[in-house]
């Protein structure tokens, strides 16, 4: 399950992880909450966040609104509200951060 979901970006949902591993979401969701002690759908929104973030840091100019539909997100609003309740900051201030630190 941690390696579909680590390396196949097109992985957006419960379901695309489910049918590559031929079981069933709710399944997938009790072998993840025993074994893992995350939800798939909160391990598929960390690789996702996680993209976002390395995508802001290597192409400094890249627009954010294409980030969020590469990522699956609906629109910039869905990544940036995802990336301040999950890590507590916009995308326009990590990058901001992360130029500064480039200097």
């Amino acid at each position: 399950m941690m390696e579909v979901i680590a390396s196949e970006p097109d992985v957006l949902l419960l379901e695309d992880v489910a049918a590559s591993l031929a079981v069933s979401p709710r399944t997938l969701q009790r072998i993840a909450g025993k074994y893992v002690g995350l939800s798939p759908s909160a391990l598929i929104r960390r690789r996702r966040l996680q993209d976002a973030a390395e995508r802001t840091r290597s192409d400094p100019t890249a627009d954010l609104a294409a980030i969020a539909a590469e990522l699956g997100y609906a629109d910039h609003a869905h990544l940036t509200n995802d990336f301040r309740k999950y890590l507590g900051f916009t995308p326009s201030s990590y990058r901001k951060s992360v130029e500064e630190k480039r200097g």
